[in-house]
């Protein structure tokens, strides 16, 4: 299971589903090396996660279904919820 905060209130994945509550997908570009085709483009099930030349890649909000494949794959941990 894992835990997620929002507005200073800590929610399981399974609450999140439940509640509703929008959390959004969000690239560190500090974390990020951005010196390499980012590994985790190619995970996302819908296409929301696009990078242009090796720059940090960028989540389209609106395609993204929140599955959340980005963020457990990323090896930097440059992908994160919130």
């Amino acid at each position: 299971m894992l835990l997620y905060t929002h507005m200073g209130y800590i929610y399981t994945d399974i609450e999140i589903v439940k509640r509703g509550v929008y959390m959004a997908i969000t690239v560190d570009k500090n974390r990020c090396p951005q010196n390499h085709p980012c590994p985790s483009v190619r995970i996302c099930p819908v296409g929301a996660l696009k990078q242009q030349g090796f720059k940090a890649p960028e989540v389209d909000m609106d395609k993204c279904i929140q599955c959340k494949k980005c963020v457990n794959y990323c090896p930097m941990g440059a992908i994160k919820i919130g």
